[in-house]
């Protein structure tokens, strides 16, 4: 495993000619996930800068610099999408595309083949399985920064009997109600989560699946969730405005639940929309930058001075730039998307969410507490989310939310 690259690392050498190298960003930075996707763009950026005014980034026999061509995808149309796309392709200098994610398909994947594209993408990972594992040889420039959904829903039943094993949780029955929303990546978890919780021995007393972003009202999933009253209610509908309505109507009459939200309370609108009453709500994340490492921390801290608090992307963002940087220091040209497609595929490296190196069937991040492991999070009574599992990374304790006391 190569060490985490830095600015110092990718940047010091004799070289003094400078070449100018355009880096694609295709996200949806408008539409409702724009303010998650818009910290990607914005990290990036802030590593771009840093490693161009420190001279640029070494490659063979020169430096190189960075420029940003932001690509907006909107709110994920297929048509928004290929438009973005093509914009990309056409512009000069630019063989590269980073993003965090542009589709709820991730049909673009076909695209970048097509054209040999280096194309490291951070979300959608079952989506992208779907597509590669079909015929890995055929997307030699496509790589996802993150892991297989699998850690999503085989870790959390295990972690809560584990909680109630050792006294860390109390529950005065082990049922849990799950609601999915009906995209790839909240439906996979949520269908995931239903047969492991049944395997290791809980009741699912209740299942219901909602159209993604557009739910505005709860009261008629609330209403039967406060029928059953379940020990655990888990909702994967993940867009940040959703999901913290969701949480501020249960709010209004609490059940002694534990509530699980896949992945909207690490993006910030999510806390202030629920104006920091969500103490004690859990989540987890594949990929996601480890809080607790110092190379986390600088880096969280640089985009908070530049932007205020960020969320998932605000450290993958610049992470990408530095991976791709890494592989042109190697010595690979830049114009040559097949050479740079195939080193990214090729690293095994640290990085602020553990050891990087992919699957050659799926073309995904290896995912385990040797890899990048299923991180656990639980939002403190400042409204900020910290770190409960693993314990070798945890920021906090695990605590009993105040609503189930």
């Amino acid at each position: 495993m190569l060490p985490a690259p830095t600015v110092e690392s990718l940047t010091t050498c004799d070289a003094t000619e400078t070449e100018p190298v355009r880096i694609g960003i295709l996200a949806p930075l408008t539409g409702p996930t724009a303010a998650d996707a818009s910290d990607y763009s914005r990290a990036a950026g802030i590593a771009a800068e840093e490693l161009n005014a420190a001279g640029g980034v070494c490659g063979k026999g020169k430096r190189y610099k960075f420029e940003l061509v932001e690509a907006d995808a909107t709110s994920m149309r297929n048509d928004a999408v290929v438009t973005a796309f093509r914009r990309l392709n056409d512009t000069e200098n630019l063989n590269v595309i980073l993003s965090p994610y542009a589709s709820t398909s991730n049909f673009e994947i076909d695209l970048m083949a097509r054209e040999n594209m280096p194309y490291l993408i951070s979300g959608g990972a079952e989506s992208t399985k779907a597509i590669i594992q079909k015929n890995p040889s055929a997307y030699p420039t496509v790589w996802s920064r993150v892991p297989d959904y699998g850690g999503y829903f085989t870790d959390l039943p295990p972690l809560l009997n584990q909680y109630l094993e050792s006294g860390k949780l109390s529950l005065p029955a082990k049922t849990v109600y799950i609601i999915g929303s009906d995209d790839p990546y909240g439906s996979t978890i949520a269908n995931g989560l239903a047969k492991v919780f049944r395997e290791t021995g809980w009741d699912v007393v209740g299942e219901d699946t909602v159209p993604f972003q557009s739910v505005t009202d709860w009261r008629t999933q609330l209403a039967k969730i406060r029928e059953v009253d379940p020990a655990v209610i888990v909702n994967t509908e993940w867009s940040a405005s959703g999901s913290a309505t969701f949480f501020n109507q249960f709010f209004e009459q609490p059940t002694k639940s534990l509530v699980f939200l896949q992945y909207a309370p690490s993006i910030p609108e999510f806390q202030t929309v629920t104006r920091n009453q969500a103490a004690g709500v859990m989540y987890s994340m594949l990929g996601g930058a480890i809080d607790s490492r110092e190379d986390t921390k600088t880096i969280s801290a640089k985009f908070a001075e530049k932007f205020g608090p960020g969320g998932y992307f605000s450290v993958a963002g610049y992470n990408a730039v530095q991976l791709y940087a890494l592989c042109l220091s190697q010595g690979n040209d830049p114009t040559d998307r097949l050479a740079v497609g195939t080193c990214i595929g090729k690293l095994d490296v640290d990085t602020p969410s553990g050891r990087l190196a992919f699957d050659a069937e799926t073309h995904l991040a290896r995912q385990g507490n040797d890899y990048m492991p299923t991180l656990f999070y639980q939002l403190q009574s400042d409204g900020k989310p910290a770190i409960v599992a693993p314990e070798a990374v945890s920021q906090a304790p695990f605590a009993t939310s105040p609503w189930m006391k």
